[in-house]
């Protein structure tokens, strides 16, 4: 991918920085999105009118659904959460081979399609929501017209569980999602819904999927996982990273990198107070950026050029 995407601003808007030489843009274990660069390039993202939000309207929290809920927030941004631009713009360049085939199997909205199109990296994503899929399109409809695409995402209707397997063995260059953090978000009373299972369920159709998703991977080809820990009703930490790293093992790819992703505070200095008091629980406001390696990590390097950090 070059440093600068073609066709990103018009010509009259002013354009961020390249991500080449960006300082607090670059591949640490400690990804940092409270720097000023990092803010910069989401500002700039953000005035295309790029949104996670629409068609999200029906999701709910654990901030709008218990009286405690506000102590089980991760990284909530006014109650719901919202997918960073700039992560996935700065995920498809340092992974995905130039041109490269993204698959998504928890599309969720279409913050990662639209940067992969603009890219001109081809996206197929996956999600269970037609309100969602139909907001993504109009957006990607928006985004045609204004001539800021040069690759066509595509939304695909139904479970991953379903929807991976009949997908080509193979035949894509970088898995990049960001799954249900369990029920932290309940997305819908769909059966399929991760979000509204119990865990025992939840953790056996996500080994599912993962497995699925790493069937569709090319060999020597990365996939990132952007992820973060849930409590259970007693307030002990699930074990969602684990799962995540032990179920792409057993499919055949290993754990190559591992990042902190920083998130800005927001409402979490404001709630850790009564927070701590009552349950020594810390003020969570990080993920996890989890990234695999299917094949030999030496050819899924040289697959990438020489790429700029």
């Amino acid at each position: 991918m070059p440093t600068s995407s073609p066709g990103l601003f018009d010509d009259d808007a002013p354009a961020p920085p390249t991500l080449g030489p960006l300082p607090g843009i670059h591949p640490f274990s400690v990804i940092r999105t409270d720097l000023g660069p990092w803010r910069d390039r989401r500002r700039a993202w953000h005035d295309l009118g790029i949104s996670s939000r629409v068609g999200r309207e029906h999701v709910t929290t654990y901030a709008s659904r218990g009286k405690f809920a506000q102590e089980k927030l991760t990284s909530i941004n006014d109650g719901l959460s919202t997918f960073d631009p700039v992560l996935a713009e700065a995920s498809y360049h340092w992974y995905c081979p130039e041109g490269g085939a993204i698959l998504d199997p928890f599309a969720g909205g279409s913050v990662r399609g639209l940067v992969a199109g603009n890219g001109g990296y081809p996206y197929t994503g996956i999600d269970l929501s037609p309100v969602q899929l139909d907001a993504n399109e109009e957006q990607a409809a928006a985004w045609r017209e204004s001539d800021l695409l040069a690759a066509q995402p595509e939304w695909l209707l139904g479970d991953a569980a379903d929807v991976l397997p009949v997908l080509e063995e193979a035949a894509y260059d970088y898995v990049f999602t960001c799954p249900p953090y369990h029920n932290l978000e309940k997305y819908s009373d769909h059966p399929a819904d991760l979000s509204a299972m119990r865990w025992k369920e939840f953790a056996e159709a996500y080994r599912e999927i993962v497995a699925a998703s790493v069937r569709c991977l090319a060999e020597d080809r990365f996939a990132t996982w952007v992820v973060g820990e849930v409590r259970n009703s007693l307030g002990v930490i699930r074990g969602l990273i684990p799962l995540t790293i032990a179920a792409h093992e057993a499919a055949g790819a290993r754990l190559y990198n591992d990042a902190v992703l920083m998130n800005t505070l927001g409402t979490v200095p404001l709630r850790i107070g009564n927070q701590w008091r009552a349950s020594r629980k810390m003020g969570r406001h990080h993920q996890y950026v989890l990234t695999f390696v299917k094949g030999d990590p030496k050819r899924a390097t040289a697959s990438l050029g020489e790429g700029t950090a």
